[in-house]
């Protein structure tokens, strides 16, 4: 398989970029637990139906470094994703 169409995430987890239809908005959930304030997430939308929740939570004094993490994950999916189409 063409090594281009697997994006790797931090977690090590990979996706495959052919089988991807959309990609959702990044969107914050807040917690009712105290332990953590919250996580933030975009949702990969996939040909066969199914879906990917790309997660991650945050506490009070990290969330924005969370959101911009999360954001530029998000990001080169997207560009990886548009580099595939174009091919």
């Amino acid at each position: 398989m063409n090594q281009s169409k697997i994006y790797i995430l931090p977690d090590g987890e990979e996706i495959d970029l052919s089988k991807i239809k959309s990609i959702g908005t990044l969107k914050s959930v807040r917690s009712k637990d105290f332990a953590s304030l919250g996580y933030w997430y975009f949702t990969i939308f996939l040909k066969d139906e199914t879906s990917k929740e790309i997660q991650e939570g945050y506490f009070y004094s990290d969330w924005s470094k969370i959101k911009i993490e999360l954001q530029m994950i998000r990001d080169e999916i997207i560009q990886h994703f548009n580099d595939l189409k174009l091919k």
